[in-house]
């Protein structure tokens, strides 16, 4: 197990195991971190135990549409849907401007499903690569979408669509916010345990890794 350790001028210490495994303790200087580690050995051993689990499935393919599709390479990037196979082509940039092709026009339809019966009108729409969030609501009104939303099954994208509609209105997660969203997502509590999963798993896999640029 590896741990990286962050000392910080901060009153608690906490203990994260990042989506690709990594063990992370942010403690204040002259804190006993072994003690620390030893309290939470059972939690620690679960989270990973977890994450070991999702390696395994987040290397069984590459993730599209909550499935895992069969990768071939070639010249051109393409999504064969009706075989299950993704063709990865030498570079990762003309990949992710073919899955942005295919991802566009779905977001753009579920904005148009739910913008009007939420009572919000999105300004500019952006579909990007991100490193943090599935989604975000700019000060301006102003919405963009992670890439990384064509791997998951379409009721999260749902989700997330009408997530970042309803910031529209509430720029914060206060109750008027959730209330908001569980109107027009009620099952969003096991939508957001779900979308930690497939955060996981996507930064575990190869070929989003590639893709990203991070390998």
């Amino acid at each position: 197990m590896k741990i990286e350790i962050r000392r910080r001028p901060v009153k608690y210490a906490r203990i994260e195991v990042k989506p690709d495994g990594r063990v992370v303790v942010t403690a204040p200087e002259g804190f006993n971190v072994e003690k620390f580690i030893a309290k939470n050995a059972a939690w620690l051993e679960g989270k990973l135990a977890q994450i070991e689990g999702l390696k395994e499935l987040a290397e069984s393919g590459f993730p599209l549409n909550g499935e895992f599709y069969k990768v071939i390479h070639g010249r051109r990037a393409k999504v064969h849907d009706s075989f299950r196979t993704v063709v990865l082509p030498p570079y990762p940039e003309d990949m992710r401007e073919e899955l942005k092709r295919l991802l566009r026009p779905e977001i753009f339809g579920l904005i148009e499903k739910y913008a009007g019966k939420m009572g919000v009108s999105p300004g500019k729409v952006f579909i990007r690569s991100q490193r943090t969030r599935w989604g975000s609501c700019s000060g301006k009104g102003n919405l963009n979408f992670n890439l990384r939303l064509i791997a998951l099954p379409p009721e999260l994208r749902e989700y997330v669509v009408v997530h970042e509609l309803a910031h529209l209105k509430h720029r914060n997660h206060s109750k008027a916010f959730w209330s908001l969203v569980s109107r027009f997502y009620p099952d969003y509590r096991s939508a957001r345990e779900e979308l930690k999963k497939w955060w996981s798993i996507l930064e575990l896999n190869p070929y989003w890794r590639w893709l990203e640029g991070r390998e």
